[in-house]
């Protein structure tokens, strides 16, 4: 009676100590939602009215609406180049055994601990000393995010390739289909949650992306969080927070898409498990 008793009081402190993280993590995202409906200019808490006119204000600002078409482009372009970079490389790593694997795997991750302030100037000075036209151009961006996306794509790629068995490509390859035709026949069309996975956090990571962006742009080329981060800058009134709450309001609706779309495929690589 005692263990059982002990048991049970373990097992309620562990769900109100994960109830209490899980109110931490939520807390800033409804504080947010709630401020975008501030109806004082000074961001002043708790709320004084309720009024939807920073939303409009968000929706009609030109600045807002360049940097949302700038950062769309960016995010699919660079979200299309790491999948293709990312596909073989995880291949590869999951595949094979060869000499220099984990060279290979400890430059694919090193973005990872590497400040991203750090690899932005890194960047900046390589793209002005190489002369290359990069510095200010929207190649620059996706070059840029492609350098952070790329160990995120192939750690979930590499994942997703390993839950599928290397017998079946042996066998399309025993029946006559070349490397290429087996991967692309029966390899890719297995890989299909991996890579919608794969492709929303890569275009979700690039639509946010602050701190290396702000090295590479121009105005004509700036991202929707640059012109968020100026707009700051000479603004204090809750028009952020509107666009931050639509922001949030559209990464739940790609996460549910994407839940959607690949189904139990999605939830085996998120818990990193089989689900049953």
């Amino acid at each position: 009676m005692t263990a059982a008793g002990e048991s049970r009081i373990g097992v309620a402190l562990l769900r109100a100590g994960l109830l209490c993280v899980l109110v931490f993590m939520a807390a800033p995202i409804v504080i947010v939602v709630v401020n975008s409906f501030n109806a004082s200019p000074f961001n002043i808490w708790p709320p004084t009215g309720l009024t939807t006119s920073w939303y409009a204000k968000a929706l009609a600002s030109p600045q807002f609406q360049r940097g949302m078409v700038n950062s769309v482009i960016a995010g699919v372009l660079s979200t299309a180049l790491v999948l293709v970079l990312g596909t073989p490389a995880a291949y590869a790593l999951a595949r094979f055994h060869f000499r220099g694997a984990s060279a290979v795997r400890a430059i694919l991750m090193g973005p990872l601990v590497v400040p991203r302030v750090a690899i932005g100037f890194a960047l900046f000075v390589l793209f002005i000393a190489s002369r290359s036209g990069l510095y200010g151009s929207m190649t620059g961006i996706v070059l840029g995010h492609a350098v952070l996306m790329l160990p995120f794509v192939t750690t979930v790629l590499a994942a997703n390739l390993g839950e599928i068995d290397p017998a079946l490509e042996e066998a399309a390859r025993d029946l006559g289909a070349s490397p290429v035709g087996a991967f692309l026949r029966v390899v890719l069309p297995q890989m299909r949650s991996g890579l919608i996975i794969a492709g929303l956090f890569a275009f979700i990571t690039s639509f946010d992306e602050v701190e290396t962006t702000i090295f590479l742009t121009k105005p004509a080329v700036n991202t929707l969080p640059i012109e968020m981060y100026l707009y700051l800058d000479q603004y204090q009134d809750p028009t952020i927070a509107a666009l931050s709450a639509l922001l949030i309001g559209v990464s739940f609706l790609l996460l549910g898409v994407g839940l959607a779309a690949t189904g139990r495929g999605s939830l085996r690589l998120l818990l990193g498990g089989r689900a049953s």
